[in-house]
């Protein structure tokens, strides 16, 4: 086994208990016998091969025969025989606390921000919405998933728990500086109360927290959406991120086309970009209500996608990612909320784009691969460092069983696990060289009693919920 683990009890930011693993870390690793799906430039795939890491970095990568002699005095050996190795998937948007409208709010179109979502900010306690973040960041990791950019109203609540965990993260603090009683009533106004502790809370995270864990954890600065935030909020994410050299994330081109320019009397682009919301250094999350000139004005920008093809679907939606990407555009995908298999994400994007364009032949499993981990990662600014395997970059590692139900035969491995593969096969997940889940299971947490609590959790806050709204059931159409 990779991996021990000794238990201890330890308060959370908000006296939430959460259990932490100490997990025995290999220094070095020889995962050999395996099927080694690199994503690297000549997107090479290895049949009998091994990956070796030292640390936290891979060492080398090729044939097993050949590093099993030079490296022979290596502490761990793993045997993946009937396995594949290949990054971890990446994930450019995420909010791990909106687990908790899993089965809620997937059924009711566009309606959810102002039905569920933001109701649902004035009753949940902050230890319920912590759990249920911890599960959330659980599933990820057990399914692949290495790292995340999350951004959430109350995002610092997560980051103990992420730090614990072993995942790798950029996160954010969503701000908007909208007064939400007179948005109940159908107006916006914006609050200057509101926006410098928005901004305060935001900074804040980023002073804490950026870099720690061995830089594993970076800090983001974000945006709700335009229609909800002044210039000025947006300008004092601008200046916070300059001076703090982060990245900038914002739901853009999601249907607040009109809403924008009622509210700030510009066109949505525009006005992102006039308050510095596009740029090389900005994350847009959806963009599927974009013309042929926005698709410009983004590629000329330099701003990047993160495109979240497995939730816009349930409403009806589809980013134009292969004009994006004609233009130049760099595209990555997200999760986004409810869900926590990646391996669905990938064949809704090649789903939605070929349905989009009427073409079954746009695409391939190779290049939604890419997206998913190297491209991912590249929107992220992280290429350099995670997204695939190669020597030099970080550990940051899948091991996907083959010899199972749904994925024999192996015919092509990269077709094969695109298409049919699930969190369920992964076997072992390593970030930063570390083993944090090993024989299906999460070792930095624990599975079951994150299970019980999380929807412990939930059930009392959709108890206020109704409580409070007088219910939360959706009516079937007439």
């Amino acid at each position: 086994h990779l991996a021990g683990r000794v238990d201890a009890r330890s308060h959370g930011p908000t006296g939430l208990y959460t259990n932490k693993r100490i997990i025995l870390i290999a220094m070095s690793i020889l995962i050999t016998n395996a099927t080694v799906i690199t994503v690297d430039e000549t997107d090479r795939v290895i049949e009998n091969g091994a990956v070796y890491v030292e640390k936290d970095r891979i060492v080398a990568v090729g044939d097993a025969h050949v590093l099993g002699e030079q490296y022979s005095t290596v502490e761990t050996v793993v045997d993946g025989k009937g396995k594949v190795v290949m990054p971890g998937f990446v994930s450019a948007h995420n909010h791990v606390g909106y687990a908790v409208f899993r089965g809620r709010a997937e059924d009711i179109g566009h309606a959810p921000t102002h039905r569920l979502y933001l109701p649902m900010s004035g009753v949940i306690a902050q230890e319920e919405r912590q759990v249920i973040g911890a599960l959330a960041v659980t599933e990820l990791l057990r399914g692949g998933v290495t790292t995340i950019l999350e951004m959430e109203e109350d995002a610092e609540l997560f980051v103990p728990f992420i730090e614990s965990s072993g995942i790798r993260a950029l996160i954010g603090v969503m701000v908007n500086d909208v007064n939400l009683e007179a948005l109940a009533r159908g107006e916006t106004v914006f609050d200057a109360a509101v926006r410098d502790q928005q901004l305060d809370q935001a900074n804040g995270l980023a002073e804490r927290w950026h870099g720690r864990a061995d830089g594993r954890i970076q800090a983001v600065m974000a945006a709700t959406g335009l229609s909800t935030s002044s210039p000025g909020l947006l300008q004092g994410l601008r200046q916070g991120a300059d001076e703090k050299g982060l990245r900038l994330s914002a739901h853009l081109g999601f249907g607040e086309r009109d809403l924008v320019q009622r509210i700030h009397g510009m066109a949505q682009f525009d006005f992102a970009g006039a308050h510095g919301m596009l740029g090389p250094d900005v994350v847009a999350v959806h963009c599927y209500e974009v013309d042929d000139g926005e698709v410009e004005l983004l590629a000329q920008s330099g701003t990047h996608l993160a495109h979240c093809p497995h939730m816009n679907q349930f409403r009806g939606e589809v980013a134009p990612i292969q004009a994006m990407r004609a233009k130049g555009m760099q595209v990555g995908l997200g999760i986004d909320n409810y869900f926590s298999d990646y391996f669905e994400v990938l064949r809704s994007c090649l789903a939605s784009a070929r349905i989009r364009a009427h073409d079954p032949e746009i695409l391939s499993a190779h290049e939604v691969l890419a997206l998913g981990t190297i491209d991912a990662a590249r929107v992220l600014g992280l290429d350099q460092e995670i997204g695939s395997i190669e020597p030099g970059k970080k550990a940051d590692i899948q091991v996907v069983n083959m010899r199972t139900l749904g994925l024999t035969p192996v015919n092509d491995p990269v077709t094969t696990l695109v298409y049919h593969g699930h969190a369920k096969d992964v076997d072992t997940v390593l970030v930063d060289g570390k083993v944090v889940v090993s024989d299906g299971m999460v070792r930095t947490a624990d599975q079951d009693d994150l299970v019980v609590r999380a929807g412990d959790a939930a059930d009392a806050a959709w108890t206020r919920f109704a409580e409070c709204y007088g219910g939360y059931s959706v009516a079937p159409p007439s």
